[in-house]
């Protein structure tokens, strides 16, 4: 009898491990559907510094061009960065991740699940290291579409606001504009103007004017390229020669005996102008003038008077 109990206590013992066993390999194989091969790969730690990680939480998938390679292990605020994401990452994918990829937190699906996205990087940066930090970064989400737009809408508004008041201010005839919209007067200087450019057009196609020549002629575009040519050449010269003119431009030598050459000049122009000197007195003594001009009046009568009668003054004998 108690060998009988001892067998079908047995036998509930194993039918209920067999269905245990059962339960935990069907939970099992639905929990790690499609990623069993995962649980026995080695993982390395990538961390990313992120400033706003939008909702993400730990065990969140990280994908690189859309293949799974990781979870999320760890979030912690930063006081620099904003936070500081950790990360479980297959060692092998590591020579695909370079040090200037970045970890973007972007959402899945309707729900707003959150998961990380990392870049490639450029093929000149060095592959990542177990421990490596890299940049981070957030997609824009709709709150933030409509912040901006809210935003953009109140300037358009301020900015169509100013414009009617401008506006409003032109149609009352406010200001320069206003005054030049409403005043039919700057239309007909405007069309006199344009009537009288017109004519003076037709004047010089028709006349065979100096201005017409100008217009016409390529011989006054030839001179003048002719003549900055030749003055160029001349400049170029006196910069690299070492002529007088170049002297002239340069040494201060000239200037200062100019400048002395200048004062006393000057003085002397005083003295003659004071009546001091020789020339001083000529200048200002009246009866000298006088006399002079008298002798010099004599003087031409006395030449007019050799020229009429030369035997008066001139006697010639052969013998």
């Amino acid at each position: 009898m108690f060998d009988k109990k001892k067998n079908l206590t047995w036998a509930k013992l194993k039918v209920g491990l067999v269905i245990t066993i059962a339960l935990f390999i069907l939970f099992f194989t639905v929990f790690f559907a499609g990623g069993l091969e995962n649980l026995f790969q080695k993982k390395a730690e990538l961390k990313a510094t992120v400033r706003d990680v939008r909702g993400l939480r730990v065990g969140s998938p990280v994908w690189k061009a859309g293949v799974e390679i990781g979870t999320v292990r760890s979030i912690r605020l930063h006081p620099e960065f904003g936070t500081i994401v950790s990360m479980k990452i297959r060692q092998d994918i590591f020579h695909h991740i370079r040090k200037d990829s970045t970890a973007t937190v972007q959402t899945m699906g309707l729900l707003g699940d959150k998961y990380i996205e990392l870049t490639s990087g450029t093929a000149d940066a060095s592959p990542v290291r177990s421990g490596d930090t890299i940049a981070g970064s957030i997609q824009l989400e709709m709150k933030d579409l409509v912040q901006e737009g809210s935003s953009s809408m109140e300037k358009v508004g301020a900015f169509l606001l100013k414009l009617d008041q401008f506006l409003v201010k032109i149609d009352s005839g406010h200001g320069t504009v206003g005054k030049l919209m409403g005043d039919p007067a700057l239309y007909n200087n405007l069309n006199d103007t344009a009537k009288s450019l017109a004519r003076l057009t037709r004047d010089m196609e028709s006349a065979d004017g100096s201005l017409k020549m100008l217009a016409k002629d390529p011989t006054l575009y030839n001179r003048l390229s002719s003549a900055a040519q030749s003055l160029d050449e001349v400049t170029k010269k006196m910069n690299e020669g070492s002529g007088s003119f170049r002297k002239f431009l340069e040494d201060p030598l000239l200037y200062d005996t100019l400048a002395a050459s200048s004062k006393k000049l000057n003085a002397i122009v005083e003295q003659m102008d004071a009546g001091q000197g020789t020339a001083g007195a000529l200048l200002k003594d009246k009866e000298m003038e006088k006399d002079l001009r008298q002798i010099v009046s004599e003087l031409k009568d006395m030449m007019k008077d050799m020229k009429e009668n030369p035997r008066k003054y001139f006697k010639f004998s052969v013998f």
